[in-house]
């Protein structure tokens, strides 16, 4: 049986390729963990957002551009209020507005700051995973979806650091001999 994760997205329109990248890397998971993503209303909605499922998510997700929009403030402190997983996410190559730059200051968050989308999603991807592998039994991921996940995040891992037989030369110190 599927187990049924829920993400709270907070992000203005501005974010929507980070939040393109997110649903693709969430789609990429094991099958047997079904997601459903909750974001801020759009701009032409209501700004009053899914508080009930701001609640129950398993985790929730900032990303801060060059603004705060509202309901974003309101996500964040109910996120905090309801104990869900909180991950903060705000693009270092945008020039913050008064609001944004305050709200990040004042949030008390340890945000990851990234300048492309791909680096969000990859850093994201990571950062979620360790968490429902770290966060389980209370995520009710069964075995199977678990070692799934840490496969995954093994890989992720391996990308990151260079593996030790393809690095050649005298970056690691040396000796240089003459060739006659």
């Amino acid at each position: 049986m599927a187990v049924q994760l829920v993400l709270y997205v907070s992000a203005a329109a501005e974010m929507d390729p980070e939040c393109e990248l997110l649903g693709q890397m969430l789609a990429g998971l094991p099958r047997s963990a079904r997601w459903t993503i909750k974001r801020t209303p759009g701009s032409s909605e209501p700004a009053n957002p899914d508080l009930t499922a701001l609640r129950s998510a398993t985790a929730y997700v900032i990303l801060l551009g060059a603004d705060l929009v509202a309901p974003m403030g309101v996500e964040w402190a109910a996120a905090e209020n309801a104990g869900v997983t909180r991950f903060a996410y705000q693009r270092s190559d945008r020039l913050a507005s008064p609001a944004a730059s305050a709200f990040a200051r004042e949030s008390g968050a340890r945000w990851h700051r990234y300048g492309a989308a791909g680096e969000f999603a990859t850093h994201f991807e990571r950062a979620l995973i360790a968490e429902l592998v770290q966060g389980t039994p209370g995520y009710g991921l069964d075995l199977r979806v678990l070692e799934e996940l840490a496969s995954r995040l093994h890989e992720l891992e391996a990308q990151e650091r260079p593996d030790e037989e393809s690095r050649r030369g005298a970056g690691q110190g040396g000796v240089i001999l003459p060739s006659h």
